[in-house]
């Protein structure tokens, strides 16, 4: 059971660093809690999201996280200054998204003085990110956040939401705690009236796709050098990537390596993708060759739900959805021989792909859906807010 609160839900204050994001992953959460009488606040970094977010019946407050920026003086001062945020709006719910608005909203809700109303907190996490693959400073700062967030769990009124089991036992790997208050969504979720199952193209040579984020964590890296390793083997498959850096990422990859890849024969820089329904209905197979940090990728769920066979790396997330040989092919991270070995696999069994690929969009159709999301966020926030028996 989820912890009870005796108010009734008033104001939800979300907590998450780019505008964009929110509207990339979360609408779901969105619609939910105004479907569920919420007024609804979002404190995020503005691009131009507003209108959209407005437009979904939330509130923007212009709150920059400084997403890049790991000084210290920085994060204290950005937690006063969620701590005045709070104040001011007064929420009933603190919905903190993502590994960095949850830790510094968590540490503003703990300064809190002991004669304010603290509202609730709900952790959204959505994987570890940069910080869950790197080694000294990062894996130091890595270790500090999952103690503060296991921290923030025992309060009775703070619900931990993850996207995949993995991240749950990282945060808390002491079971005997015993905490209740923690939930696993299937991601954010994808429409699937908006990603249509597609045949797989018949064009000679078939062709790889990849989605996302151009950083190094995503491993696109990898997907190039095991392309390269099918060239040397003869074996036909035109790679085609969707994405632009970020330059807010620690490890970006340069815009100088996406020219060369997209110089190279073969292979395709599109950039940003608008219409990724339609970058799939020209794309015979899927590949999320992720380092790690991923909580579940939401470009891994829209693929899948265009029918595409997909190689993932065997990371947290990725093999929650993909069961291998099922969905699709799992593979060590950072292998690139292992990638090529399993893209030639689906290149000379067409059969095979296109069977793991239907797979693929029943297993969204299970419980991935924008549907299942909503419900589960719903079921949260009634159980929290709820009065005592």
């Amino acid at each position: 059971m989820l912890p009870n609160r005796s108010t009734l839900p008033t104001k939800v204050l979300i907590l998450i660093t780019e505008d964009w994001f929110l509207l990339s992953h979360f609408k779901p959460v969105i619609r939910a809690l105004i479907a569920g009488g919420h007024d609804v606040a979002v404190a995020t970094a503005v691009s131009t999201g507003t209108e959209m977010i407005e437009a979904l019946g939330a509130r923007v407050i212009p709150f920059n996280f400084s997403r890049a920026s790991q000084n210290p003086l920085r994060q204290v001062a950005l937690v006063l200054g969620l701590r005045k945020l709070m104040r001011f709006e007064c929420p009933s719910v603190v919905h903190a998204i993502a590994l960095k608005p949850i830790v510094l909203g968590g540490l503003a809700l703990s300064t809190r003085r002991p004669a304010q109303a603290r509202p609730a907190l709900i952790m959204h996490l959505t994987g570890v990110g940069f910080v869950g693959t790197t080694t000294g400073t990062g894996r130091i700062f890595h270790t500090a956040a999952l103690r503060l967030i296991a921290h923030f769990t025992q309060r009775s009124d703070t619900v931990l939401l993850v996207e995949n089991p993995d991240d749950a036992i990282q945060v808390l790997p002491d079971q005997e705690r015993g905490y209740s208050n923690v939930v696993v969504l299937g991601g954010a979720g994808v429409d699937l009236d908006q990603f249509p199952a597609t045949k797989l193209p018949t064009a000679i040579p078939p062709s790889a796709g990849y989605v996302g984020r151009m950083v190094w964590t995503k491993g696109v890296d990898v997907l190039v050098d095991a392309h390269r390793r099918l060239k040397d083997r003869n074996v036909a498959l035109n790679l085609r990537l969707s994405g632009l850096p970020d330059t807010a990422n620690p490890r970006p990859v340069s815009k100088a390596d996406l020219t060369a890849w997209g110089q190279t024969a073969g292979i395709t820089w599109l950039g940003h993708s608008d219409d990724i329904a339609d970058f799939w209905r020209h794309t015979n197979i899927a590949v999320v060759p992720s380092r790690g940090g991923e909580g579940m990728p939401r470009a891994m769920l829209e693929a899948a739900a265009c029918g595409r066979p997909l190689i993932v790396s065997d990371v947290p997330g990725c093999r929650q959805f993909v069961r291998h040989q099922v969905e699709g092919l799992v593979i060590p991270p950072g292998n690139a021989a292992a990638l090529a070995d399993a893209l030639e696999c689906l290149v000379r069994n067409p059969d095979l792909a296109a069977t793991l690929g239907r797979n693929a969009r029943a297993r969204v159709a299970e419980g991935f859906t924008e549907t299942h999301v909503e419900k589960a966020v719903t079921a949260v926030y009634q159980q929290l807010l709820s009065p005592h028996d």
